[in-house]
């Protein structure tokens, strides 16, 4: 409220701290872009498709509706191929081979 008032400029370690900004990089941000878009892209991208959803529309649920309707987007991830293939790396101790399937 205070900066929406008061229209005062504040540097990345005062955005940082008031939860506007998630990471401050060393150099430029472009290299901090890339390695943040690096480590999102090593996930399953069934996983990340369900995250982003709950993200955008869990907004309107209720305390008592949350967990029944998230389920309703993780539910396909957890019965998936790269489910298994998630499982299987690790047991293997390798990186996944994602598919989206």
């Amino acid at each position: 409220m205070e900066l929406a008032l008061t229209g005062d400029f504040i540097d990345a370690k005062r955005a940082y701290d008031l939860g506007f900004i998630n990471r401050i990089v060393e150099g430029p941000a472009i290299e901090g872009a890339k390695e943040l878009a690096r480590a999102v892209a090593a996930n399953g991208p069934l996983a990340l498709i369900a995250s982003k959803a709950i993200i955008r529309d869990s907004h309107s649920w209720t305390d008592e509706d949350m967990w029944t309707k998230q389920g309703v987007y993780i539910a396909p991830v957890f019965t998936s191929a790269d489910a298994r293939e998630g499982a299987a790396a690790f047991a293997e101790k390798r990186k996944p081979n994602w598919q989206g399937k």
